[in-house]
C-alpha cells in the first residue's frame, strides 16, 4: 500500500497552498510527493482544511504481495 501524496496535494490546492497552510518553504511539498511522507501533524491541518477529502481514497493498493507481521520479535 502507498500513499499518493502527489494527488493528496493537488486536490488540497496545489504546493503553494500547501506550503503556505504548513509554514513551509514551497519546495517542502515536492519533497512530500517524491517521499511520500507526512507527518501527522502536516495530515491533521490539510484534513482540518479541506474536511471533505477521504484521506483513505489516497492510499493505493500496490499488491507487491508484502507479507507485514505485527508484534513479531
Amino acid at each position: 500500500m502507498r500513499f499518493n501524496a502527489k494527488q493528496f496535494i493537488h486536490d488540497c490546492g496545489g504546493v503553494r497552498v500547501v506550503a503556505e497552510a504548513l509554514g513551509k518553504h514551497r519546495t517542502a511539498p515536492y519533497r512530500m510527493m517524491k517521499t511520500r511522507h507526512m507527518t501527522t501533524w502536516q495530515l491533521e491541518v490539510l484534513k482540518h482544511q479541506n474536511p471533505d477529502l477521504d484521506l483513505n481514497q489516497y492510499f493505493e493498493d500496490t499488491n507487491d504481495n508484502r507479507e507485514i507481521k505485527v508484534g513479531s520479535v
